[in-house]
């Protein structure tokens, strides 16, 4: 698991504006994130800056996205479960005309990741170019995809439990994120079933508006019998506005 953000230049300004862009990459990175960054900036359809690496801090991030003219901006924060924790492993990955970024774990490509020592999002990038497949081939999968198609950007989104959508109409701003915390109050999404975005104008049946709530949660009547757990009551204690203190060991 991991986080990951692709945004228009407007959905930076209402991030900066309600949360601060590099408070709000710092959140995804305290989320399930911090064992390597990157991001890529995307104009006309051509990548014009792009940096990863384990040491890439979210600050230097947010600065160089800030003083650039972009269209599209990804940027993802990894959680390794495949691969080693190293620069090259990082994402976003770039190969041909894909840029590709993932919020899951792959299972199913395991073995590939294993013998060629990479992660499980390479191993799906790779045989998505060698085989010239389209969007399509990635709803094989139950992970979150984001990035960039031939020039466009997109999202596969195979669950609905890891990604909301920013969508401010009269701004034209527009962001698809792991999630958001709790100063988020407006134009915030929920998607209403899986789907795959093109880089066109979102259905009107995609997405309902969702009035985040954060109920009451007294953390010392967790019993942690697995990760999973822990990391979801770390959400909530994150968006409450908390920190990995506040969670009982």
């Amino acid at each position: 698991m991991c986080r990951v953000l692709l945004m228009n230049k407007q959905g930076e300004n209402e991030i900066e504006k309600i949360y601060g862009l590099k408070e709000y990459l710092a959140y995804l990175e305290k989320q399930l994130g911090g064992h390597g960054n990157g991001y890529v900036l995307v104009k006309d359809g051509k990548i014009i800056e792009f940096e990863k690496g384990v040491n890439l801090n979210v600050k230097d991030i947010a600065q160089s996205i800030k003083n650039t003219n972009y269209d599209w901006c990804i940027f993802h924060t990894r959680f390794a479960s495949m691969g080693t924790k190293c620069d090259k492993n990082c994402h976003p990955f770039i190969k041909d005309d894909i840029v590709l970024a993932m919020n899951g774990t792959e299972r199913s490509v395991s073995f590939i990741s294993e013998i060629r020592e990479i992660t499980d999002t390479e191993a799906i990038l790779d045989t998505m170019s060698k085989y010239n497949l389209n969007l399509n081939a990635l709803k094989h999968f139950r992970s979150i995809f984001m990035g960039l198609f031939k020039g466009k950007p997109f999202v596969v989104a195979n669950n609905i439990m890891n990604i909301k959508i920013l969508n401010n109409k009269k701004k034209e701003a527009l962001v698809f994120a792991s999630s958001f915390p709790a100063k988020f109050r407006n134009n915030i999404y929920e998607p209403l079933e899986e789907f795959i975005w093109d880089g066109e104008e979102l259905p009107k049946n995609l997405i309902k508006c969702k009035k985040i709530k954060y109920p009451s949660i007294n953390l010392n009547n967790y019993i942690y019998h697995n990760t999973e757990l822990y990391e979801q009551c770390h959400f909530d204690v994150l968006e409450k506005g908390g920190s990995m203190n506040d969670l009982p060991i």
